[in-house]
C-alpha cells in the first residue's frame, strides 16, 4: 500500500505537469465512457433487468397463427380449451387490450386498460400492494363489476388516499368498485391504469370465431421446457381444427417468451448501437495509447536514468499503470456523469411513453459495467505503452541529446498499427450509419398511399349505455360532423374506424360471388374500415375506378363497397371489379346481405412503410356503423390549430365524450419510422465521434512523426528538395496508414452489417455505393488531418534543424 500511495501520489503530479496531455486524455475517454454507459442502460433495460413478475423466465405469451396471419388475438373459447387441455403449463390466464372512459369528473378522459380472468395477476405471479386481487365469482357476467387501479392512477385520481378501496369509478358508463391497487413497477404488454375481469363484458367474446385483442399468457410448469410445450399446444391445436372446422382449420398457437413480446422489436437496434459505442470507446482508447506512447517517448531520459539508479521494470511499469489508471478513473467519473445526460437526453428522443416503458435508469448494473469499463480502459491503453517506455537502451537513451528520443521502429510501428486500427474501426460505424440513412431516405420515399399533410385525426369511443343502438351512434357523428364541416379552415370532414399507419385493423373473412368456395382456413380475409362518404377525399386516397360513397348509401339502401387495388387485381385479374358481389362471412352466415362493389381505390400503408399493403374493403359507415372511431380533419393550414375548436364541436353534442389519440396524420408517419430514425440518430452520432476521434488520431501519429524526422526533413530541404516534395513524402505516410486501415475496415464491415440487415429497407447491407462513399469521406477527412502537420513541415528551417547535429 505504500508503494501504491507514492505511485498514486508520482501520477498526481505528473499529470498537473502536462495538463494539456491530461485534458485531451480524460475528455476522450469520458465521451467514450459515457456513450458506452448511456447505451449500456437502454441494454440493462432491454435484456438484463428482470420484468417485474415472479420467475419472467416461464412467462409466454400465447397467441394464433395462421397462412394468412402470424400471431393475431385468441377467441376467448379457445383460450378455455387451450387451459383445461394442457399440462405443460401450470396456469393460463387471459388479457385484453381495453380502453375505458372514465366519467364523473371535470373533464372526461380515456385511460388506457386490460380485460382480463381471475387469475391473470395470480398466473404473472403480481400481488396488489394494497386490497385484493379478483374474485373467481366476480369474473362472471352480471356480477357486481369491481376494478384494480394502478399506482399511478391512485396518485393522480385519489391523491394517494389509504382509504381508497370500496370508492367508485365510472368506467363506460358503469360504475366499479375499486378493490385493489397494483404496484408501482407493474406494466404489461401496454400501459395500463385499470385492470377489470374480462367476464363482465362477453359480448363477442363467446364467438369462437371472433378475434377481438384477447391474448393469452401461461407460466410454464416446473418439468416443462418451451419445446414440450409448443408440441403439446400443437396437438391441441389440431384437436380444435378437427373438432371445429369452420373456425380453427389451419390454426396454429404461437409461443414467445415474455421479455422477446416486451423487447423484440428493440432487442436488435440497442446490440448494434451498444456495438457502436464500444467502437468508439476502443478508438478513444487506441487515441489515449497513442498519446502515451508519444509521452513514453518524450519521457525516455527519465525513465532510463530511474533504471540506471536501480529501479526495475517493473516499478516502471506499475508507476505508468498507476498513471493510466489514475487517467481511467478520472474519466470515467466524468463518463458516469455524461452517461446519467445522456440517458436524460434520451428521453427527449424517445417518446415519453416508451421511455417510461423500458424503465431506464442508472442502477447497480450499470455502475458494475462503468467500473469494469474503466479497468479495461486503463488496461487497453496503458499496457502496451508501459511495457514499451520501461525498455529504453538505457546507454543509448543517456546519450541522446535534450532533444530526447523517437522511441525507435517499434514503438514507431506500434503507433501507425493503433492509427490503422482506429482507422478501420471508424469505417464501421461510418458504414453502418450510411446504411441506415440510405434505408431511412428509401423509406420515406415509400408513398403511404394517401397525402398526410394538414390532416387531423382524433379518436372517440362511444361507450356509455346511451350508444348501445344504432341510431343514437349515427346521430351523435352526423352532429359531429356537421358541426365540424362548418369550422372556419376546414376544408373536409370524415370518419372512420381505423386510420392508416396504426397496427390496428379490423379483418374478417369475405366470399366472392360467382367463385369457388375455399377450404375454411383459405377465405380472403382483407382489413376493412367503415367510413363516411368525404373519407376517401380527405385521405386523398387515389379513386382508381368507379364512385365514392355517398350519403344515399344509408341503412336503406342496398349494401354497397370499395375495395383496394391489390385486392381487385387478386380476386377478378381480368375483369373490372366494379359491380362484382361479395359477402361479409361465409355463405351459411345468413345474418348478412351481398355487397356490391361500386369502385376501386388505391393501396394504403395499413401496417407500416415497410411492410406491403394488404387486401381492403371498405364499407359506409351508416351500413355498417361502429362506436370507436377515428374523426379526420383536413384544414386549410396547421390542422393542430383546429384541435380545441372540434373538441368544442364534440363537447356540443355530448360533453361526457372523451378525445384521444389526437394525432396529425403526418406524426404517425413520422411515427412509423421513428425507431429507425432514433436508431439512425445516435449510429450517426457515434460514427462522427469516432470520425473526429480517427482524424484526432491520423494527426497526433504523423504530427508526432514529423516532429522526429525534423532532421531529416532540414537535411532533405538542404539538399534541394522542394517543398512539394517533402509535401508529397509526408502525405504518402498517411495515405499508407488510411489505405490499410480502409482496406481491413472495408473487411470487417461487410461481415458484421449483415448483422443489421433487419433494420434496412431497400438497401442490401453490402450496398456499395455506401461502402465507397464512406471510403472517400474518411480518406478526406484523414488526409486533411494528415495535411494540417505535412503543411508544417514544409516550413522547416534547414539550419534550424541541422544545429542539432
Amino acid at each position: 500500500m505504500h508503494t501504491f500511495r507514492k505511485n498514486l501520489q508520482f501520477a498526481f503530479r505528473m499529470l498537473l505537469k502536462s495538463p494539456g496531455f491530461t485534458i485531451v486524455a480524460v475528455l476522450m475517454l469520458a465521451l467514450g465512457i459515457g456513450a458506452n454507459t448511456a447505451i449500456f442502460s437502454i441494454l440493462n433495460s432491454v435484456l438484463l433487468r428482470p420484468l417485474p413478475y415472479k420467475d419472467p423466465s416461464q412467462l409466454i405469451i400465447m397467441m394464433e397463427s395462421s397462412q394468412r396471419l402470424k400471431e393475431i388475438s385468441v377467441p376467448y373459447p379457445d383460450f378455455f380449451d387451450w387451459r383445461n387441455q394442457s399440462h405443460a403449463f401450470q396456469q393460463m390466464a387471459a388479457a385484453q387490450n381495453k380502453g375505458f372512459n372514465l366519467a364523473g369528473i371535470d373533464q372526461p378522459e380515456r385511460i388506457a386498460g386490460y380485460a382480463a380472468s381471475s387469475n391473470f395477476l395470480a398466473t404473472l405471479g403480481v400481488h396488489p400492494v394494497m386490497g385484493r386481487d379478483f374474485l373467481p365469482s366476480e369474473d362472471q357476467p352480471g356480477t357486481a363489476p369491481v376494478v384494480l387501479i394502478s399506482h399511478k392512477l391512485w396518485q393522480s385520481h385519489f391523491a394517494a388516499d389509504p382509504n381508497v378501496l370500496g370508492k367508485t369509478l365510472t368506467l363506460n358508463g358503469r360504475s366499479f368498485a375499486i378493490v385493489g391497487v397494483l404496484p408501482p413497477d407493474f406494466r404489461f404488454l401496454e400501459s395500463s391504469d385499470v385492470i377489470a375481469p374480462v367476464g363482465v363484458w362477453p359480448q363477442g367474446l363467446t364467438e369462437r370465431g371472433s378475434h377481438d385483442d384477447l391474448i393469452v399468457v401461461g407460466r410454464l410448469a416446473a418439468s416443462a421446457t418451451l419445446p414440450q410445450a409448443g408440441a403439446e399446444m400443437d396437438t391441441i391445436a389440431n384437436r380444435l381444427a378437427a373438432q371445429y372446422p369452420e373456425t380453427n382449420q389451419g390454426e396454429s398457437i404461437s409461443l414467445i417468451p415474455i421479455r422477446d413480446q416486451f423487447f423484440g422489436d428493440t432487442s436488435q437496434s440497442v446490440l448494434i448501437l451498444f456495438g457502436a459505442v464500444v467502437f468508439v470507446l476502443l478508438i478513444a482508447c487506441v487515441n489515449v495509447a497513442n498519446l502515451f506512447l508519444m509521452r513514453g517517448a518524450a519521457r525516455s531520459k527519465e525513465i532510463a536514468v530511474r533504471l540506471a539508479f536501480g529501479a526495475s521494470r517493473g516499478q516502471i511499469v506499475a508507476q505508468l499503470l498507476t498513471e493510466s489508471a489514475l487517467l481511467a478513473v478520472i474519466g470515467g467519473a466524468l463518463g458516469l456523469m455524461i452517461g446519467v445526460w445522456g440517458v436524460t437526453g434520451l428521453g427527449h428522443l424517445i417518446d415519453m411513453d416508451t421511455f417510461a416503458y423500458l424503465n431506464i435508469q442508472v442502477d447497480r448494473n450499470v455502475l458494475l459495467f462503468t467500473a469494469a469499463m474503466v479497468a479495461f480502459v486503463a488496461l487497453a491503453f496503458g499496457l502496451a505503452p508501459a511495457w514499451h517506455a520501461s525498455r529504453p537502451d538505457v546507454h543509448e537513451t543517456l546519450k541522446e541529446t535534450s532533444r530526447g528520443s523517437s522511441g525507435g521502429g517499434a514503438q514507431h510501428r506500434l503507433r501507425s498499427s493503433l492509427a490503422t486500427a482506429e482507422m478501420a474501426l471508424a469505417l464501421v460505424l461510418l458504414v453502418g450509419a450510411g446504411l441506415m440513412v440510405k434505408s431511412l431516405v428509401r423509406l420515406l420515399e415509400v408513398n403511404p398511399g394517401f397525402q398526410p399533410d394538414r390532416v387531423l385525426s382524433m379518436e372517440i369511443d362511444l361507450r356509455s349505455a346511451q350508444y348501445s343502438t344504432p341510431q343514437p351512434v349515427l346521430n351523435f357523428w352526423q352532429q359531429v360532423l356537421d358541426r365540424v364541416r362548418v369550422l372556419p379552415g376546414v376544408e373536409a370532414v370524415a370518419t372512420g374506424t381505423v386510420v392508416p399507419l396504426t397496427f390496428d385493423h379490423s379483418r374478417a373473412d369475405f366470399t366472392i360471388d360467382g367463385q369457388p368456395l375455399p377450404a375454411p382456413a383459405d377465405f380472403p380475409h382483407p382489413d376493412f374500415h367503415n367510413i363516411s362518404p368525404d373519407y376517401v377525399s380527405v385521405m386523398r386516397i387515389p379513386l382508381i375506378r368507379g364512385r365514392e360513397f355517398t350519403e344515399a348509401d344509408n341503412e336503406t339502401t342496398p349494401p354497397v363497397a370499395l375495395v383496394n387495388q391489390s385486392m381487385a387485381r387478386r380476386y377478378w385479374p381480368h375483369e373490372d371489379a366494379v359491380g362484382k358481389r361479395i359477402l361479409y362471412g361465409h355463405p351459411s352466415d345468413t345474418n348478412h346481405s351481398w355487397i356490391t362493389i361500386v369502385g376501386i381505390v388505391g393501396d394504403t400503408k395499413l401496417y407500416g412503410l415497410a411492410n406491403p399493403s394488404r387486401f381492403e374493403v371498405y364499407l359506409p359507415f351508416r351500413q355498417n356503423y361502429s362506436n370507436d372511431v377515428h374523426l379526420l380533419v383536413r384544414s386549410a393550414a396547421d390542422p393542430t390549430a383546429l384541435a380545441n375548436a372540434i373538441r368544442g364541436a364534440v363537447a356540443a353534442v355530448d360533453k361526457d365524450q372523451p378525445i384521444f389519440s389526437v394525432k396529425t396524420m403526418r406524426e404517425l408517419v413520422d411515427d412509423s419510422v421513428s425507431t429507425r430514425r432514433l436508431t439512425l440518430i445516435l449510429l450517426a452520432l457515434f460514427s462522427g465521434l469516432a470520425l473526429i476521434l480517427a482524424a484526432i488520431g491520423i494527426y497526433g501519429v504523423i504530427a508526432y512523426s514529423v516532429e522526429q524526422r525534423t532532421r531529416e526533413v532540414g537535411i532533405r530541404v538542404a539538399m534541394g528538395a522542394q517543398k512539394t516534395d517533402v509535401l508529397r513524402l509526408v502525405l504518402a505516410q498517411g495515405a499508407r496508414l488510411v489505405t490499410l486501415g480502409i482496406i481491413i475496415g472495408m473487411v470487417v464491415a461487410a461481415a458484421l452489417t449483415r448483422l443489421m440487415s433487419t433494420l434496412l429497407f431497400g438497401v442490401t447491407a453490402t450496398d456499395p455505393a455506401t461502402f465507397a462513399a464512406v471510403a472517400t469521406l474518411l480518406a478526406a477527412v484523414a488526409l486533411a488531418a494528415t495535411y494540417i502537420p505535412a503543411h508544417r513541415a514544409t516550413r522547416t528551417d534547414p539550419i534550424q534543424a541541422l544545429r542539432h547535429e
